[in-house]
């Protein structure tokens, strides 16, 4: 406990000296996580408040490896490396306390000059996000302060999957000026079984031009608010439920609809054991939503099927715009709880 202290201190005083950008949709970013839902390790991540809400105690630390990519279908094939369209790849770790969190994500990311070329921006990013959050009956407030900056390696030529590591972990690299970001955040669940709420303002404090800013713009554009339902783990007679679902609608952006999203989920998780299920979900993300109507193409539709037992887990997912499915984000991670 006293090391996951000192870490928490350490890290704490490295995100109060990063000097936000705001970061872009992308199939790294999870679409199935609702800021209502608790119970599962990987609900925290979405609202901080679910932190102390975590069902099965999940250990002490967790570590898990992401990739994934932006496809354009029409031009896979026609150039060499053509499946390195906006590459991403991912590493979270995290060490968990039952009223904190501390995790560190590496990202690295691909950003191809032109369909044609096999030149790529190459972008090296650190995050450090710290979670704190305390529970009531019925009721969690949790808060969240994150930081970071990127890197970048510019016109670094890839021809072959050998250059691929060797750009991104080996060749020199320039800072990414305006990359740096922090974010002071707060969200709060209300449950009474089987229904949730939740909400989430991502930006109640934000660094905005080199300065900490807190103003009624970022506060709107960044609040989310969720409502949800879910199957209970346990039947009346105390055996596990073997099939358990849950589905939840999230609205983020609550005045502008230029930054507004609304998304629809669902999933159904297959209980087979304690430390043993898989889930299988889909959702529907909609980006600059207009109230009472909706536009596909400013759509995605996601499918994901996770799983796992003895604390490693893997998923497989993919994201297709909604309006012709021409391009889809395929998406592969692995993880372990320990």
């Amino acid at each position: 406990m006293k090391r996951l202290v000192a870490a928490v201190a350490v890290l704490l005083m490295i995100i109060l000296q990063l000097p936000a950008a705001v970061a872009d949709y992308s199939a790294a970013d999870s679409p199935y996580q609702s800021y209502a839902y608790s119970g599962r390790f990987y609900d925290m991540f979405a609202n901080p408040a679910a932190l102390p809400m975590v069902e099965v105690p999940p250990g002490i630390f967790a570590l898990s490896v992401s990739a994934t990519d932006n496809w354009d279908a029409s031009q896979l094939g026609k150039s060499r490396m053509s499946f390195i369209q906006d590459q991403q790849w991912k590493v979270d770790a995290t060490f968990i306390s039952k009223y904190v969190a501390l995790t560190a994500t590496f990202g690295s990311e691909f950003d191809r000059s032109s369909p044609e070329s096999t030149q790529y921006d190459i972008y090296s990013s650190l995050r450090i996000e710290l979670d704190a959050a305390y529970a009531f009956p019925h009721f969690s407030i949790g808060a969240r302060v994150t930081g970071g900056n990127q890197m970048v390696r510019r016109d670094k030529t890839i021809d072959h999957i050998t250059d691929v590591f060797v750009n991104a972990w080996f060749s020199p690299f320039d800072r990414d000026a305006g990359s740096e970001f922090f974010d002071l955040g707060v969200g709060a669940i209300l449950e009474f079984s089987p229904f949730s709420a939740g909400v989430y303002v991502g930006k109640l404090l934000t660094l905005k031009y080199g300065n900490l800013y807190l103003g009624w713009d970022t506060l709107a554009e960044s609040t989310s608010v969720s409502v949800a339902l879910e199957g209970g783990r346990y039947t009346k007679d105390g055996d596990l439920m073997l099939v358990r679902p849950r589905a939840s609608v999230s609205l983020t952006g609550l005045v502008e609809s230029a930054t507004r999203k609304i998304e629809f989920e669902g999933d159904i998780t297959f209980q087979f054991l304690p430390g043993a299920d898989l889930t299988i979900a889909a959702s529907y993300l909609e980006f600059r939503h207009e109230w009472f109507s909706f536009n596909t193409e400013n759509g995605y539709v996601s499918f994901m099927i996770r799983g796992g037992a003895d604390g490693f887990y893997g998923s497989v997912g993919v994201v297709f715009n909604a309006s012709d499915f021409s391009r889809f984000s395929p998406s592969i991670s692995f993880s372990y709880i320990s």
